[in-house]
């Protein structure tokens, strides 16, 4: 059985952290979201699936307008022409409510409604009977622990998939339907398709558990996405591989101006950087370009800098030279002090691979345990998924102000 499994699409959410833009650019984000979910559709049509899998939020919020729910169905309908089912969930951000809906769901699509755990079955067309075990939020929060009303795996199904839409109980105040891996695993399923992190996660390969991502970032935190998951499952193992969908995607680099001399030679180098720089043809490009060894070029281009002066050149004149798909949100500039900071002489991957670690939600949790235990930090903490990449996101900026990571040159 092949499975196009995605999540936290966010349907009608904006691009944040841009300002002044155009009104192309505005015109093009608008259509990125539908763009994407065009996209999935066509993977999974070409890959021949058995099944598509929407594991919660698909749309920002549980109102969501017309024009994108009448998009939406319209998708929908293309899989139901190709003989594609869908099994949709509703997440913290979706959360069903039926009176909201002015179209009726294809006759493909499969809903859970409910917040109670429910089974459906399928069959496929290798004539395999599928068990689907899921539920919906029916409010923006579920406090309790819904792994215990999923039942163990059927034994008169070939193949039994589970669905939700949470995060792993860190403290007493996660409000995501709080789970624990392992006993997501004891109910030997062959696949978990999970939804809420946005950073894709493969929790677990015996059995498969898959975190897809979001396939399409809204913040510039939500970078190095993988797209949608491809899941293929026979009885007792499962595989996956990503395919990207992203039609916007989110860039943060450091660039030197070290060998520049003039501001002359400064505004071409930082044009033609950002102009011929590494990019998927048809994608639009986001981003936040830092620059350092700049002081050397003296009070006027940190005036300009400043001011915005800088930015705004370097936006029109990006724009119009990548017709249309580079837009520069913003500059950064960053001081050089790496010979007051320590030396750590080691592979310089290893601060990403650790910080890919500690986003894994039970690793970050087992390095907290003790903090956890404080009623005074759980009663004003809420260490939901966003909290976590934001300290992690703090972490990494506080080591690179502190510490140089470089291998042994000897």
């Amino acid at each position: 059985m092949k499975v196009l499994h995605t999540a936290d699409l966010h349907l009608d959410r904006s691009f944040e952290g841009l300002r002044n833009i155009p009104k192309s650019l505005a015109e093009s984000l608008q259509k990125a979201n539908q763009e994407a979910v065009t996209s999935i559709v066509d993977i999974a049509i070409k890959n021949q699936v058995d099944l598509v899998i929407f594991a919660g939020d698909t749309f920002h919020q549980s109102r969501t307008s017309i024009r994108t729910q009448a998009f939406f169905i319209d998708e929908m309908k293309r899989l139901e022409q190709a003989k594609i089912p869908v099994v949709l969930s509703f997440g913290n951000h979706d959360y069903y409510v039926s009176e909201r809906y002015w179209f009726e769901f294809p006759d493909n699509l499969l809903l859970f409604q409910k917040e109670q755990v429910e089974t459906h079955y399928l069959m496929t067309k290798d004539q395999e009977k599928v068990a689907i075990s899921g539920f919906s939020y029916q409010h923006s929060w579920i406090n309790e622990h819904k792994l215990s009303e999923f039942p163990t795996k059927d034994v008169n199904a070939d193949l039994h998939i589970g669905i939700y839409h949470g995060d792993i109980q860190s403290n007493g105040q996660q409000s995501y339907a709080p789970f624990s891996f392992s006993e997501m695993k004891a109910k030997g399923y062959d696949y978990w398709a999970l939804g809420h992190i946005h950073q894709p996660q493969v929790v677990s390969a015996d059995p498969l558990i898959v975190y897809p991502g979001t396939p399409q970032g809204h913040t510039k935190k939500e970078r190095n996405l993988q797209g949608v998951a491809i899941i293929s499952i026979a009885s007792g193992h499962a595989t996956v591989r990503f395919e990207p969908v992203a039609q916007v995607v989110w860039q943060v680099e450091s660039y030197s101006l070290k060998q520049v001399a003039s501001l002359q030679e400064a505004l071409t180098v930082i044009t033609d950087h950002l102009v011929n720089g590494n990019k998927e043809q048809g994608q639009l490009l986001l981003k936040e370009l830092q620059l350092t060894d700049t002081e050397h070029l003296g009070d006027e281009f940190q005036r300009s800098y400043a001011n915005g002066e800088l930015l705004s050149y370097l936006q029109t004149t990006v724009m119009s030279q990548t017709t249309q798909e580079t837009f520069l949100f913003q500059i950064k500039l960053v001081k050089n002090s790496d010979e007051q900071k320590t030396l750590i002489t080691a592979d310089p991957q290893l601060l990403e691979q650790l910080e890919k670690n500690y986003l894994q939600t039970e690793i970050f949790s087992n390095t907290l345990q003790e903090l956890l235990k404080n009623p005074l930090f759980t009663s004003v903490v809420t260490t939901d998924s966003e909290w976590r990449e934001r300290s992690i996101e703090q972490a990494d900026q506080r080591i690179k102000e502190d510490f140089v990571i470089q291998e042994d040159q000897s």
